[in-house]
């Protein structure tokens, strides 16, 4: 029969004498098991030792081995010291021997080690490795020859030699032999044992971390046992290593991959349900803006905008879920004061950037930009051949030097895309972030019932209006939930005309009212009004029914607000409505 359609079984260790060890530190046990003084010889004796392991089976003349040994500058008497070493191998490990039962033997004016005297671990494993070429690759023989393998490459051989040619060859013989096993071993685990299956893989990883076959394997076995974000993190570490190490891009056919993976990673629902003291995050909604920039070719800026509590940071956090190990996310204002560049080094931190990449950031001038040259060091590690973000929370407070920087990261790094967050448009207005463009700009809106259904509370939409920092607090503690409900409002409506709030008090106090009540009890003209009106539905405060009036989105704003009025005040309103109409 074939080797490819037998069984095929390797031959068990032979009862010698000696065995002798160089998978790892060197040893030399008796058959018995006993220990043989092996790390006791002089260390050229056990380099000696050592390299006619590795070339078992083939006569090595003096030259040859006094090359290995000395590395190309061997003594003036080499013929004498090797001798003089030979015999200090055969005198401590073989001291009953005769020249009949010696490993290493006297061969043409050098030295052979021989195999057929000795047990050797290296033979052993080389011996393994010869029968699996011999297999097919659907041989069933194949997984026991490499669990095998596995067990006699535990170490790597040689460690004495780190540096040494001839022991760094067999190095890689070994792991290469090592690294195919795993994969292959890992690849047979699939699917039944999900969790070996990536553990050898990652082993592979860490044997050769340049071996795209192995990531793609761990990636493959992360998807099995439903670790996306696992398979995500494998993929950047290889992008990272090929790139920073070789210099090179992933293949085509492992991006692919990763996009496979992006694009089956479905956003899930946005806010956070508090009940009592847990909370259970849940992010939900803000599919579409999601998908804007999860998809193949993201635009190169967007400006992600929406008044206070519309949830921009979370959508950050929930975006840097999705690209993980690929978005580095920073916040601009107040820390601007302290460090101009902060946001900055936030992000390069969290996209993996080298000490010496964050040291320039570190040393930035308030008010200068950095320098050409630091730039494209900075850019360097923005380079990739999948899209890398930056994004900047609260970006309208970056100044004109963060803005120039960023431009030119932008323009020069084609990989990178930049993402900015600010409550309105209008906010950036004259001021320099607007001299990045706004070619691409998402408003995170109210969430709507729909969004708002899987966290299955059939009133938060009337609660919170689908402001998703209320439905964070809406089920905890009701002083808590009115004080984040003021606080949106006074937030929201900070940059409006007084009127503003005046209209939003008169909703709190008499419910939904009509352009023309509004207009009597404020006195002011119908514009004006009408003005904050316009400003407050867009703020998403109020909301309007199909007859023309206007009344609080959110109950939980609605009376937050209300509470700050007083009962002469809530009368004299009353009166003041039904004098009115």
């Amino acid at each position: 029969m074939s080797p490819t359609s037998q069984s095929v079984s390797a031959p068990p260790l032979r009862e010698t004498t000696l065995r002798v060890h160089v998978l790892g530190q060197i040893a030399v046990t008796s058959a018995g098991g006993a220990t043989r003084p092996a790390v006791d010889l002089p260390r050229r004796a056990r380099q000696v030792l050592a390299v006619l392991a590795a070339r078992h089976g083939r006569p090595q003349s003096k030259e040859a081995l006094a090359d290995a040994v000395w590395a190309g500058d061997p003594p003036g008497n080499l013929v004498a010291a090797l001798e003089h070493y030979v015999s200090v191998i055969r005198r401590r490990l073989q001291p009953d021997a005769t020249p009949a039962d010696w490993f290493i033997v006297t061969r043409s004016g050098g030295y052979l080690f021989d195999t057929g005297r000795v047990d050797l671990d290296l033979a052993q494993f080389r011996n393994r490795v010869r029968m699996l070429d011999a297999l097919s690759a659907d041989c069933p023989d194949r997984l026991a020859v490499q669990q095998e393998i596995l067990a006699l490459g535990r170490e790597l051989p040689f460690p004495e030699d780190p540096y040494a040619d001839w022991a760094e060859t067999v190095r890689d013989e070994v792991q290469a032999a090592v690294v195919a096993a795993r994969l292959e071993l890992s690849t047979a685990a699939l699917p039944a044992d999900g969790a070996r299956a990536l553990r050898l893989a990652q082993e592979a990883i860490e044997l050769n971390p340049f071996l795209e076959q192995a990531y793609r394997t761990a990636m493959t076995a992360a998807m099995a046992t439903g670790r996306t974000d696992e398979a995500l993190r494998l993929f950047e570490r290889c992008r990272r290593t090929l790139d920073e190490e070789l210099g090179v891009a992933p293949s085509p056919e492992l991006v692919r991959m990763q996009q496979q993976i992006v694009d089956a990673r479905q956003p899930e629902p946005s806010a956070v349900l508090v009940t009592g003291a847990t909370a259970v995050e849940t992010f939900v909604g803000r599919a579409t803006a999601l998908r804007v920039l999860l998809d193949r070719e993201p635009p190169r800026v967007v400006h992600i905008v929406g008044p206070d509590g519309a949830g921009k940071s979370a959508f950050l956090t929930e975006l840097g879920r999705h690209l993980d190990g690929r978005i580095g996310i920073g916040r601009a204002g107040p820390s601007q004061a302290v460090h101009r560049l902060a946001w900055l080094r936030a992000g390069l931190a969290q996209l993996g950037a080298a000490p010496e990449v964050l040291a320039i950031v570190d040393r930035a001038a308030p008010d200068q930009p950095l320098t050409r040259a630091e730039l494209q060091t900075v850019g360097a590690t923005l380079t990739a051949a999948v899209p890398v973000f930056v994004a900047v929370d609260d970006a309208a407070a970056l100044d004109a030097a963060s803005v120039a920087e960023l431009a030119w990261l932008g323009e020069n790094c084609p990989s990178l895309r930049i993402v900015l967050t600010y409550c309105y448009p209008s906010e950036i207005s004259g001021r320099p972030v607007a001299g990045l463009g706004t070619a691409v700009v998402l408003r995170l809106g109210p969430l709507t019932p729909q969004e708002l259904a899987p966290l299955g509370d059939r009133s938060l939409a009337d609660l919170t209006g689908g402001v998703p920092a209320l439905v964070a607090v809406a089920r905890g503690p009701r002083e808590i939930a009115l004080a984040v409900a003021m606080q949106i409002a006074r937030k929201r409506t900070s940059w409006m005309p007084p009127t503003a709030w005046d209209v939003l008090r008169f909703c709190a106090v008499l419910d939904e009212l009509r352009a023309a009540d509004l207009v009597a009890l404020t006195g002011h003209p119908v514009p004006d009004v009408l003005t904050c009106v316009d400003h407050l539905i867009h703020a998403g405060l109020l909301g309007e029914s199909s007859g023309g009036r206007v009344g609080h989105r959110s109950t939980l704003i609605r009376d937050a607000v209300a509470e700050q009025v007083s009962l002469a005040s809530r009368l004299h309103l009353r009166q003041s409505l039904a004098a009115a109409a």
